[in-house]
C-alpha cells in the first residue's frame, strides 16, 4: 500500500493535491491512498504494512496514544514501520530551514546572490548600506512570508517593507521571533540577508529581475514557470511571490546555466521531488534563491493549474504519482533511517 499523508488541520489547501495523486494512480492502474495523520493515529494497526509514504503538511496532535512518540519523524516511523519515505524528513527539514539551505548551497559552490548570515547587528547594517537594497529573510519560511525588503533611509535608519507596509528595522541582540510595536519591527538574530537582485531601466529605476522555478522529479526538470508582477510601485513589490500577488506563466526554454544551477541545487540538498527558485537579470545570474519540497512543513504551490495555458505536460502531480508508484529501488530512505 502507498499512502499520501496529510493533516486535517491543513486539509483545505493540501487535500486537493492528495486527491489528484489518488486520481492519477487510479488511471495508472494502482492506488495511492489519501490518509490524514489523525485517521492514521485512530487506527494505527491498519497501516503496519504500508510500503511507501508521501508527506504533505500536517500538525502533530497534542494528545497521542501512549505507544506513539511525539515529533513528526518519530510519529511517522511508529505509524508506518515498514514504509519508505519518498522525501526523507532530513530533506524536508533542510528545505524548511533557510539558513541551513543557504549554508549548504554556498558551501557546495551553488551560485546564490551575495548573502550574509550573522548574529551581529553592525554587520547586518553594513551589508545593507553596501548593497543599498537587500532582502531580510526569516530563518524558517516559504511562499515569500517572512521576507522584508530593507534599505537605508535619509535619516540613517534601516527601514523595511513587507505586504506594502513600511517599518523601521531594529536588529536585536536576542529574541526568538520578530515583534512589531509602534512602527518598529524588532528582528532577533541570526540575521539572514541577501542582496536584492534587480535590473535598472533607462531612467535609472530599479525593475524586478526574472524569477524562475524549475520543477524537479528524480533528477529531471519537467518544466519551468516564471513569477512576475505586471507593475511594481514600491520596494515590497520586489518580493515576487504568488501568495503576495504575483502571477505565473510557463516558459518553453531557459538557459543551460539555469538548468545546471537548478539540478545542482536539488542534488546538493538531496531533493528527489521539489521546486528550485532562481533569479536572473539581463546582465547577471542565474542565482539560486531557495529549494522547496512537499513535506510536513510546506507544500509546493500548484496554482499554475488554474492557468488557461495549463497542459498535461505541466501536470506536476502526474509526474509525482508516477515517481511514487515506481519500483522500490527508485525510492528514498526508510522513515526510521
Amino acid at each position: 500500500m502507498i499512502v499520501c499523508l496529510y493533516g486535517k488541520t491543513c486539509a483545505d489547501f493540501v487535500e486537493p493535491v492528495a486527491l489528484d495523486l489518488e486520481h492519477v494512480a487510479k488511471i495508472l492502474g494502482t492506488a495511492i491512498v489519501p490518509l490524514t495523520v489523525e485517521d492514521a493515529i485512530a487506527a494505527p494497526w491498519r497501516w503496519r504494512e504500508v510500503e511507501r509514504v508521501y508527506v504533505l503538511p500536517f500538525d502533530v496532535p497534542r494528545q497521542l496514544p501512549p505507544l506513539l512518540e511525539a515529533g513528526a519523524t518519530a510519529l511517522v516511523s511508529n505509524l508506518f514501520p515498514r514504509a519508505e519515505l519518498v522525501n526523507p524528513f532530513a530533506v524536508q527539514e533542510l528545505c524548511w530551514d533557510k539558513l541551513a539551505t543557504a549554508q549548504r548551497l554556498l558551501a557546495r559552490g551553488v551560485p546564490m546572490p551575495d548573502s550574509l548570515i550573522t548574529d551581529l547587528a553592525d554587520d547586518a547594517r553594513q551589508f545593507i548600506h553596501e548593497h543599498e537594497h537587500a532582502i531580510l529573510k526569516a530563518t524558517h519560511s516559504c511562499g515569500g512570508e517572512g521576507h522584508v525588503v530593507v534599505f537605508p533611509d535619509d535619516e540613517g535608519n534601516i527601514v523595511g517593507e513587507t505586504h506594502g507596509r513600511r517599518y523601521v528595522i531594529e536588529f536585536q541582540s536576542s529574541g526568538s521571533t520578530p515583534t512589531l510595536s509602534s512602527g518598529i519591527l524588532s528582528w532577533p538574530p541570526p540575521f539572514y540577508l541577501q542582496r536584492l537582485v534587480a535590473d535598472v531601466n533607462r531612467r535609472g529605476v530599479l525593475v524586478p529581475a526574472q524569477i524562475l522555478r524549475a520543477y524537479v522529479v528524480n533528477g529531471q526538470i519537467l518544466f519551468w514557470t516564471e513569477r512576475y508582477r505586471e507593475r511594481c510601485h514600491r520596494p515590497s513589490d520586489f518580493i515576487i511571490n504568488i501568495g503576495l500577488g504575483a502571477k505565473y506563466r510557463f516558459l518553453p526554454n531557459v538557459s543551460e546555466e539555469a538548468r545546471k544551477a537548478a539540478l545542482r541545487a536539488a542534488e546538493v540538498l538531496g531533493v528527489r521531488i521539489g521546486a528550485v527558485d532562481l533569479i536572473r537579470t539581463g546582465s547577471e545570474g542565474p542565482y539560486v534563491l531557495e529549494v522547496d519540497t512537499d513535506g510536513y512543513h510546506m507544500i509546493i504551490d500548484r496554482q499554475f493549474k488554474r492557468m488557461p495555458a495549463f497542459r498535461p505536460q505541466f501536470d506536476f502531480d502526474r509526474f509525482i504519482a508516477e515517481a511514487i508508484i515506481a519500483p522500490p529501488a527508485a525510492i528514498g530512505t526508510r522513515v526510521h533511517a
